[in-house]
């Protein structure tokens, strides 16, 4: 660890490109103030350090994101930003750290258009969050298509 001479020492690991696991053992022993922990966030891209890390326990560690993201959030953006009647989200991580999540999206802004649009639309409104997302699965219907889902 970085002795009272070196306190930087663990940032230039994180340059140098250390393991996910190492840089967030790291973060964890050397961090004695939330304030410290901005710069970081900041270096996400650096070494594969970011909103991609995920600790051994499956969660991305707290200081990758300011954002604290939860199904209910999405929820509400989608369903707002994409004028949808249904929207079903569900936080699909194991001990539910709200890093993975699979969507149901009814929209009519849906019709018409090939699945690859939708998926589209449903990135381009979580574009902000979903670089914090590690895994994420969606089904975009129309509605005329959820009425008939529903019916079997």
């Amino acid at each position: 660890m970085a002795s009272a001479k070196s306190p930087d020492r663990w940032k230039a690991r994180l340059l140098e490109g250390g393991s996910a696991a190492l840089t967030y053992a790291l973060v964890r022993a050397e961090v004695s103030f939330p304030a410290e922990v901005a710069p970081v966030r900041l270096q996400g891209s650096v070494a594969g350090v970011g909103a991609g890390v995920v600790s051994p326990l499956g969660c991305r560690p707290s200081w990758t994101t300011a954002m604290e993201l939860s199904a209910e959030y999405l929820r509400e953006k989608l369903q707002r930003d994409l004028e949808a009647e249904h929207v079903e989200v569900e936080d699909t991580t194991l001990n539910r750290c709200a890093c993975s999540f699979r969507v149901l999206v009814v929209s009519a802004k849906f019709e018409g258009k090939p699945l690859l649009q939708r998926h589209r639309l449903v990135n381009a409104c979580l574009a902000e969050e979903l670089p914090h997302i590690h895994a994420f699965e969606q089904k975009t219907l129309t509605p005329e298509q959820w009425a008939r889902e529903r019916q079997k």
